[in-house]
């Protein structure tokens, strides 16, 4: 019966977490969390930079139009359904230097600034944010900004400062296109701004003393979701709204078989208790030569007895990334639950056995696996207040494999119901 029990409030608590979740979400469907290492894209462009003003922020200061081209390299990975970060290594202009003269300072040479930046940006999807997620949408626009440090390199230190790093802020706007995965096309129209290393009271005059605008056309590849969350948003998709109603379903089917198991119980206990007494009168009669009845009566006793003494399994498993033995924030709903069953049923008690996969050896994963099991007892205790006699450990390593022996499933822990 318990194990019927445990199948519907767990069944019960998932739909309650979904319908939270569509709720949130006015009905549109919810960017999936993912892990560190998924949705990481690497990239190139091209860039055409026109120098726009040489010499600080003030109205007096020097204009020099010049063009260069450069490129940028970088890594980007996508937080969200409306916000990414990328890290960028560029150099916006390169090969021989344009000198000419200045507004306002004809009989002054200036050079166009040679420099190269290494920036932090963050990427705000305009219309990602506006229209909400929709994984069919090919067309992003979007918003950039960041900075870091940048690097001046011209020829001639009697021009402009030669060889001196100092801080580059950048932004713009911009347009990429998913050609299909994982390729994408991208167009960026930004500024960057480069200055030596800043002295307080100038910072904002003569320090920052290059305006570039920067128009850049780019290609990124994007890696994708690791195998890892696969297998974890694999055992998600029964939260997807096009199986809520086989959810409710499956919740009526496990009630009236709960309620079926009750029915059966009753009779086995109604049987036991008709052995029971069988079992005394012929003790009671042993001395008059009927010891071998209470024998046989006592076994069957002991067989059904024995038949309830089995581990039952609930239906799911805390699942990992490679190498990991924390509990993630999306798996610790499946904690949540058998902390809200044992809760609701003071007599369970549950054995956690943690496994691996067989990306290491035994030991290490024998290791692993123990360390698994007792974070997710370590959570029940500490952070749900279940009784640390109500819940054992044990760990399998890599003993037990389904499927693929790299099968993201094999990494994972798992409860089972002790009945006493």
């Amino acid at each position: 019966m318990m194990k019927n029990f445990i199948k519907v409030a767990m069944v019960m608590s998932l739909i309650v977490t979904s319908m939270n979740a569509f709720a949130q979400n006015n009905g549109k469907p919810e960017y999936p969390r993912y892990g560190f290492w998924s949705n990481w894209s690497i990239g190139a462009s091209i860039d055409l930079n026109n120098q726009a003003r040489m010499g600080g922020f003030s109205f007096g200061d020097k204009w020099l139009v010049s063009t260069n081209a450069g490129m940028d390299i970088f890594a980007q990975q996508k937080l969200n359904h409306a916000f990414d970060w990328r890290i960028r290594f560029g150099f916006p202009s390169f090969g021989t230097p344009h000198w000419g003269d200045v507004k306002g300072a004809e009989n002054t040479t200036y050079a166009m600034d040679r420099h190269a930046t290494l920036t932090l940006d963050i990427l705000w999807s305009i219309n990602n944010s506006i229209l909400g997620y929709d994984p069919d949408r090919r067309l992003n626009l979007y918003i950039f900004a960041g900075g870091g440090l940048g690097f001046s390199f011209n020829e001639k230190e009697s021009v402009t400062n030669y060889g001196v790093v100092g801080i580059t802020l950048d932004g713009g706007l911009g347009v990429s296109y998913r050609l299909g995965d994982p390729h994408h096309i991208f167009f960026e129209y930004g500024y960057d701004i480069n200055g030596d290393a800043p002295a307080p009271s100038t910072f904002f005059k003569t320090d920052l003393h290059h305006t570039n605008r920067i128009f850049r056309l780019g290609y990124y590849y994007c890696f994708g979701v690791t195998a890892a969350d696969q297998a974890v948003a694999a055992q998600k998709a029964m939260l997807t709204q096009e199986n809520f109603g086989a959810l409710n379903t499956q919740v009526n089917n496990l009630e009236n078989q709960v309620i079926a198991t009750r029915n059966n119980e009753k009779k086995l206990e109604n049987r036991i208790a008709e052995l029971e007494d069988q079992l005394a009168e012929a003790m009671a009669k042993q001395g008059k030569g009927n010891g071998a009845a209470a024998d046989s009566l006592q076994a069957v006793i002991d067989q059904i007895k024995a038949d309830q003494l089995t581990f039952y399994a609930m239906p799911f498993s805390v699942l990992y990334a490679v190498d990991d033995w924390k509990v993630s924030d999306e798996e610790m709903e499946k904690v949540k639950a058998v902390a809200r069953v044992l809760k609701d049923n003071s007599d369970v008690k549950i054995m956690v056995v943690g496994f691996a996969d067989y990306s290491g050896s035994d030991q290490y994963n024998m290791k692993l696996s123990e360390k698994r099991a007792n974070e997710v007892k370590r959570l029940l205790v500490k952070k749900y207040g279940i009784a640390e006699s109500r819940i054992s450990t044990d760990y399998k390593g890599k003993s037990i494999a389904f499927g693929d022996i790299q099968f993201g499933l094999n990494r994972r822990v798992s409860f089972y119901r002790v009945i006493e």
